[in-house]
């Protein structure tokens, strides 16, 4: 915005054709310092035009005829851009077909793709969510995703469930303590969605109807790649497993709350313990920190009064806590 000695000045301007910068210092109170730092502010929005270069005389310039003499370089770019954009756009599009013939040959040539770039990943799962008509099954271990991922999340799966497309999700029983999963699983379920728990979902898994299983290979804790699967046996194997856990599975929104005075992250630690399971694996297991498993275990322990995790173990089960 401009200061108010910039904001005198032009005024002055305006109404003083003609005038020079000692008249205006004199007139309006201020050094030449101030009214030559003033000018170059004007002079740089295009609000005072030099007259006279020998002279060094300004004159007024209306501020629309400002306005239009600083953006029109923008304007033209901002044209020239959109040009650009519209020739791509047509010649990119006149591939779709080409790429739409290639998928079907892909997809009866290879029954197992892996992709390792998550780029890819998201945007097959963009590209199969898009045509999916029966039904999304999700296998999602370890704790949540954030609350904008979460959101978006929301207003796919409604979208999907209002096209008559049913929608199945199991959570590892740790996410229940995560505040934006379990608000997205109740936004999700009031629309149709359904959604369970178990005490470990070892498999990242999407099924889009029988067309496609997108499987995490999971070679390694930070392994980012994905298989992706089209031979319609082997997505057959995949959704039974799915069906199958998901009768093992709880319902995710658990109504009355636990006798228990650990959360399902502690309980779940618990099981591990029980498991004989070291703090590393169990930390990996549930996708938390292993300095947080120490910390739940240590509070655990002392709660209990117990002088061994295996011990904890025992009067947990006995209280009823597992």
């Amino acid at each position: 915005m401009l200061d108010g000695i910039s904001i005198e000045l032009y005024r002055y301007a305006v109404g003083n054709p003609g005038w020079t910068t000692s008249e205006a210092s004199e007139a309006l109170g201020y050094t030449l310092r101030e009214i030559n730092a003033a000018m170059e502010v004007l002079v740089e929005r295009r609000l005072l035009s030099e007259q006279d270069a020998s002279a060094h005389a300004y004159v007024a310039v209306s501020p629309d005829v400002a306005l239009a003499d600083l953006v029109d370089a923008d304007e033209r770019a901002v044209q020239d851009l959109r040009a650009r954009i519209s020739a791509r756009r047509r010649e990119l599009s006149t591939l779709v077909p080409t790429y739409l013939e290639a998928r079907k040959s892909v997809i009866t040539s290879s029954s197992v793709e892996t992709l390792e770039d998550p780029h890819l990943i998201h945007r097959v799962l963009i590209d199969y969510g898009r045509d999916v008509t029966e039904k999304v099954l999700i296998a999602q271990p370890g704790q949540g995703s954030t609350a904008d991922v979460q959101e978006e999340n929301v207003r796919k799966d409604l979208e999907l469930l209002s096209q008559g497309v049913e929608r199945k999700t199991l959570y590892d029983i740790s996410t229940r303590d995560h505040v934006p999963t379990r608000k997205a699983v109740a936004a999700i379920t009031a629309g149709g969605g359904r959604f369970g728990a178990l005490p470990r979902v070892p498999l990242r898994m999407l099924i889009f109807d029988r067309k496609l299983a997108l499987v995490a290979r999971q070679l390694r804790h930070d392994d980012k790649a994905a298989l992706v699967v089209r031979d319609p046996h082997l997505i057959h194997i995949f959704t039974q497993l799915f069906e199958f856990a998901w009768e093992l599975s709880e319902p995710f929104l658990v109504d009355e709350p636990s006798p228990s005075p650990l959360n399902s992250t502690q309980q779940a630690i618990l099981k591990g313990l029980a498991a004989g399971y070291s703090d590393e694996v169990i930390a990996r297991r549930l996708d938390i920190n292993v300095r947080t498993c120490r910390r739940h275990i240590a509070w655990m322990l002392e709660t209990l009064h117990a002088d061994s995790r295996f011990q904890a173990g025992i009067k947990a089960h006995q209280a009823g806590w597992i």
